[in-house]
């Protein structure tokens, strides 16, 4: 058994010790990891969904000693799976949980999840699928991810699709760096919300951007079980279209509406943030680089020089 004690827990780190048990067959202990769960009621939900998953794949099993939290996987096979997640979870994390493990298998899987699409605590489903997919296929890992129905956190009922082909290559990381970006424009999306609150992120973009005003749409989403914000900006990146993405917070995990005029505004900071970097710094967004560590491990690549104590840990625990 691996022994992970990691200098930072989140959900993510968390999620990719999993992902590469998964993917490797080797049971891990993360020190302190119960702890952290039991501390995180957000991180808790999204681990009942992910147990429950494996669990319906007869893929592993989780336990528990004091604080820490041990899990032993067992052989995945391919298939077609859907799986239903909580309201107050992530679909797209219980997608990219299982989706390195998959892409080691004969032939193609496919997976239907229903629940939360966008959330604050996950990426978009347009960011995964052109800003991190694509730098995968790069890589030689094949996958694909769709929208079939929205779903916000608080309300769920959204739908995703996704794909995980057998890699043909297990190639090195792909350069992270752009020679040129420009930003093309964006989309502010609100569904079962004032629209005030769409227009006045789309001012802020257009004001601390310098995004045109006929380059912001907003895009009112009609069907959906609840309320739901968020805004991504289009950039082409040396000729590839690229996305940054923020997500706003409308529920707590208790339940309680909590979407204000000043959380509103500070998804659109976090967009004009988000532009002001990928246009400063040329460089892939860091939330879309930090979900390379799985595919690097299982690549066999050396760990870049960008990545953090924790996934310098976990790469070396795995490889």
């Amino acid at each position: 058994m691996i022994e992970l004690s990691l200098p930072e827990i989140d959900h993510i780190a968390m999620r990719h010790a999993i992902s590469l048990s998964l993917a490797t067959g080797r049971s891990f202990r993360l020190a302190g990891g119960l702890r952290f769960v039991r501390e995180n009621p957000r991180v808790a939900n999204l681990l009942a969904d992910w147990e429950s998953a494996i669990g319906m794949l007869s893929a592993g099993s989780f336990g528990s000693e004091g604080d820490d939290l041990l899990f032993s996987p067992r052989a995945l096979r391919h298939g077609d799976y859907s799986f239903i997640t909580g309201a107050f979870s992530s679909a797209l994390d219980l997608v990219l949980l299982l989706l390195p493990a998959f892409t080691g298998l004969e032939y193609r899987t496919t997976i239907a999840v229903r629940g939360v699409t966008h959330s604050d605590m996950s990426c978009t489903t347009d960011f995964t699928n052109l800003t991190l997919f694509d730098l995968l296929e790069q890589m030689g890992f094949y996958l694909h991810l769709s929208l079939k129905r929205f779903g916000f956190y608080g309300s769920g009922g959204g739908l995703l699709g996704a794909k995980a082909y057998p890699g043909e290559s297990r190639g090195t990381v792909p350069e992270l760096r752009y020679r040129d970006v420009r930003i093309t424009g964006a989309r502010v999306y609100i569904a079962k919300l004032p629209t005030d609150i769409a227009v006045a992120q789309k001012e802020m973009l257009v004001e601390k951007a310098s995004i045109p005003a006929p380059a912001v749409g907003i895009v009112e989403v009609l069907d959906a079980d609840g309320p739901g914000n968020f805004i991504q900006v289009y950039a082409e990146c040396d000729g590839g279209a690229r996305i940054v993405q923020a997500v706003s917070p409308v529920y707590s995990v208790e339940g309680e509406y909590i979407l204000n005029d000043e959380l509103a505004a500070g998804t659109a900071r976090s967009a004009v943030e988000a532009c002001v970097r990928i246009v400063g710094e040329k460089a892939v967004p860091g939330r879309a680089v930090r979900e390379l560590l799985p595919y690097v491990v299982l690549s066999g690549s050396d760990i870049p020089a960008w990545e953090g104590g924790a996934g310098v840990r976990l790469a070396d625990a795995f490889l």
